[in-house]
């Protein structure tokens, strides 16, 4: 059985590789056995192996933050699931041939489902979810603003919003990605620059904007902040820039703005099996219908593991990179 694994932080592409490992056993009585088809590869996979996440594994180390399996054998005492049912994992180590889940780890899913977009429905989708649903109560007609709004949790942030009529404002890198956020559903589009606020206020008629999503950090966050009506929430979820977060004392202080961050894992480990369930399902539902979709650029097989997280890198793609461990 062949694992993607690093032995040491670095850049990712040097450190990272495919390696064969022992079989696995049959499963116990309340394990499952599943064959792995597919995981993307996510900027907080990458950062790991930078030795840039918050949480550092022990060395070497196994990667991949999710995945969608197929059930190949189930222990004795396990009910709810059985050969061929295709199921999400709710652990991590996914960069792997096969693995042994419990049950209680497993979501049941439709079979009929696109697997390279169920592949990514545990990070990104739910974390759009949780942002715009678990902070501020956002009504329909009220405005948020985003940055990365091009990265698959920004799509699923248009896609999600779109639906509870909820107006977007998404800051890109690249004029020409537009269009293609706004035939997503993207309501604003713009580049960053220091006049983002005047801009934001001229082109939503001075609307109160309450909720600004963060994945880069550093000094963006004193824009997005300018654009914010007084008594709103700033969520961080990521640090692409790779800088310290920057705010101003008048932001905080004057115009009272909350700044918190975000992080999928706790919030998982603190909501009840059945809202974890509803949650996935009905995210599963709406890639079903294609009204949750992130582009898939390029699928890889485990063996060009270091292709894969090269390309994962480079931020100028159009879509998501996926592992396909078992071709």
């Amino acid at each position: 059985m062949k694992v993607a694994q690093f032995s040491s932080t670095g850049k990712a592409e040097n450190v990272i590789e495919s390696i064969e490992v022992p079989n696995l056993p049959d499963p116990d009585n309340n394990e499952v056995l599943i064959d792995v088809l597919a995981c993307p590869i996510n900027p907080a996979d990458l950062l790991t192996i930078e030795g840039g996440y918050g949480v550092k594994p022990n060395l070497p180390a196994r990667l991949g933050a999710e995945c969608i399996g197929k059930v190949v054998k189930v222990g004795s005492s396990v009910q709810g699931f059985k050969k061929g049912d295709i199921v999400l994992p709710l652990d991590r180590e996914n960069w792997v041939q096969q693995k042994l889940v419990t049950q209680d780890n497993l979501i049941l899913l439709p079979s009929n489902i696109d697997i390279n977009q169920l592949s990514m429905l545990k990070v990104n989708p739910a974390t759009a979810y949780l942002m715009l649903n678990k902070y501020v109560n956002l009504k329909t007609g009220d405005w948020i603003i985003q940055d990365a709004a091009n990265s698959g949790v920004g799509q699923s942030i248009i896609r999600l919003a779109k639906i509870k009529g909820i107006k977007t404002i998404n800051i890109v890198r690249r004029k020409e990605l537009t269009q293609e956020l706004k035939n997503i559903g993207a309501d604003i589009v713009l580049q960053d620059s220091k006049d983002l606020a005047e801009e934001v206020k001229d082109l939503t008629n001075g609307a109160d904007v309450k909720l600004a999503i963060d994945a880069i950090g550093g000094d963006i966050i004193l824009r997005l902040g300018n654009c914010l009506a007084d008594e709103s929430t700033i969520l961080n979820y990521g640090l692409l820039s790779g800088k310290n977060i920057e705010i101003s004392a008048y932001q905080t202080v004057f115009k009272r703005l909350l700044l918190t961050g975000f992080w999928l894992s706790p919030w998982l480990q603190k909501m009840e099996r059945a809202e974890i369930f509803k949650m996935y399902h009905y995210l599963a539902e709406l890639i079903s219908k294609n009204s949750l979709y992130v582009p898939v650029e390029k699928t890889y097989n485990l063996d060009d593991i270091k292709m894969a997280v090269k390309h994962s890198s480079n931020y100028s793609r159009s879509g998501k990179i996926i592992i396909t461990p078992n071709g």
